[in-house]
């Protein structure tokens, strides 16, 4: 292995493996219903970030609703699938290969920024940094409520999101219990819609 080569299953490897084995599943999926319940929200034009992109069903909502949206993935199977689609309707998406465990992003570029389960928390200070005076984030992730969970460094601690943002005009906050399921441990979930203050 060369110095460039991704380790064995590294991230991108099994988000690539999933993306082309499920294409069909992911591909049907529609956007996120905090999005959905919060798009009278939304401004009219603007940038967006979506953040852990996946396939491109929020961008390509975002797209829809008058926005520029760059979609950053680590996975470029997914970015190829959300690239298509947004090609085939003439939307403006910008899909970009991206390690959000390093981020960086400019001041005060964006005026709709989303991170849907996902969780780096090297991007929260970026997040508020890059988001416009006024501008909205959308961010829905899991939540540890069982110590025992594996890999906690995918959880988000009780009332951490809010604290991440803290001084943010909150518009919505949540924390949702999740029960178990055939794929997934018992774990919650937290929602957050803020804006900037301006």
């Amino acid at each position: 292995m060369s110095p460039v080569d991704p380790p064995a299953h590294s991230p991108a490897q099994h988000w690539d493996a999933r993306y082309s084995a499920e294409k069909g599943a992911w591909l049907g999926r529609e956007p996120r219903q905090l999005l959905l319940d919060f798009t009278h929200l939304l401004p009219s034009s603007g940038l967006a970030l979506d953040a852990a992109a996946g396939v491109g069903h929020n961008s390509l909502y975002l797209a829809r609703h008058g926005l520029r949206v760059i979609a950053l993935d680590i996975s470029l199977v997914g970015l190829r699938l959300a690239g298509r689609r947004a090609r085939d309707e003439s939307l403006p998406v910008w899909p970009a290969v991206y390690d959000l465990a390093n981020p960086w992003f400019p001041l005060k570029i964006f005026d709709v920024i989303l991170n849907f389960h996902f969780l780096e928390r090297a991007t929260f200070p970026n997040y508020r940094g890059a988001l416009k005076p006024g501008g909205l984030l959308y961010f829905e992730t899991f939540l540890k409520i069982d110590p025992t969970l594996p890999n906690p460094d995918y959880y988000l601690e009780p009332g951490e999101l809010s604290s991440a943002f803290q001084g943010f005009e909150v518009i919505h906050a949540r924390e949702l219990h999740l029960p178990a399921s055939e794929s997934h441990p018992e774990r919650g979930m937290a929602q957050l819609v803020a804006r900037k203050p301006g």
